[in-house]
């Protein structure tokens, strides 16, 4: 649902309130804010996790020490418009952390790795492209699918506001130029198979 489109709900949630909820789960299951109410998130097919982790740990063999950036996720939040808290397969911020933060801030690429699944596709390709569109520090958002090697990536330059899309080809790369660095589709599927 787009972004704007969302009508208040007298019964919503604050994000102060969800993550206090969130203390109180413990592991008992998974789930993200969406500005009003809990969204419980699918289960991570083993596919998924190895194409996330994967990603993560490539950015961080690759990004400069010296800058202070790191590779975050999965279970990170960030802040989107609205107060809805998403939690990227894998993210980067350009601006130092603070160790307590619950949330991160001002992140510039979004990694987010598609589960199996009508509606979870739909939250990432559409209510998340939307909600990370709404923040300005974001100026990529890589969708990876789990299901097959193909990538698309949404990107924009720094003051503008909507996304430009683009398909990769079966080899990639993904190019980060705001870090300087690239991730090809070998190193993001690295041990994935299909069958």
């Amino acid at each position: 649902m787009p972004v704007a489109a969302r009508r208040i709900d007298p019964g919503a949630w604050t994000k102060e309130q969800f993550l206090a909820w969130c203390e109180t789960r413990g592991n008992d299951g998974h789930f993200e804010f969406d500005g009003f109410r809990p969204v419980a998130m699918a289960p991570a097919t083993l596919a998924h996790n190895d194409i996330g982790r994967n990603i993560r740990e490539a950015l961080r063999a690759k990004l400069p020490a010296h800058t202070g950036c790191r590779p975050y996720g999965p279970q990170q939040p960030i802040e989107t418009v609205g107060g809805a808290l998403r939690e990227p397969d894998a993210f980067i911020a350009l601006s130092v952390q603070r160790p307590a933060a619950v949330t991160i801030s001002a992140p510039v690429t979004v990694f987010e790795v598609l589960s199996p699944g009508r509606q979870n596709r739909q939250r990432d390709e559409e209510e998340k492209l939307d909600e990370y569109e709404s923040v300005p520090s974001i100026l990529r958002y890589v969708i990876v699918e789990s299901e097959s090697r193909a990538v698309r990536v949404y990107w924009r330059e720094p003051g503008e506001r909507h996304w430009r899309p683009t398909a990769l080809d079966r080899q990639g790369p993904v190019d980060l130029p705001e870090f300087g660095i690239s991730l090809t589709l070998d190193e993001i599927y690295q041990g994935v198979s299909f069958n």
